[in-house]
């Protein structure tokens, strides 16, 4: 999984970020969520308002993944031949997608 880095307010940072590392077996430390290919920093503060276009992704390396994250969120998923994902919201109310798509060619 990849999201290179994101930095987000939020009201309770050291919580969500707990919320993150848990959801996706990753490491929270101070607001910092660190794993292989993602860092999530959360600031004190209100968090953004989402306008239907504001979003972030994780990139999984394969559809098993996103399954995975799938079945743990117990979401809906768009399954096809090049492309698997879907769209979830964490507790503080930002929106994410965790996709996987084919490789090109």
């Amino acid at each position: 999984m990849r999201l290179d880095h994101i930095n987000l307010p939020a009201q309770k940072p050291e919580w969500l970020a707990d919320w993150y590392a848990e959801t996706f077996d990753l490491r929270a430390r101070d607001g910092f969520v660190l794993g292989a290919g993602v860092v999530i920093v959360f600031e004190k503060g209100d968090p953004l308002i989402y306008d239907g276009n504001a979003q972030f992704g994780f990139r999984c390396d394969s559809k098993d993944q996103v399954l995975k994250w799938a079945e743990k969120l117990a979401v809906s998923v768009e399954d096809e031949a090049v492309y698997c994902g879907f769209t979830a919201t964490d507790p503080e109310g930002y929106v994410f997608d965790v996709y996987w798509e084919a490789p090109a060619g």
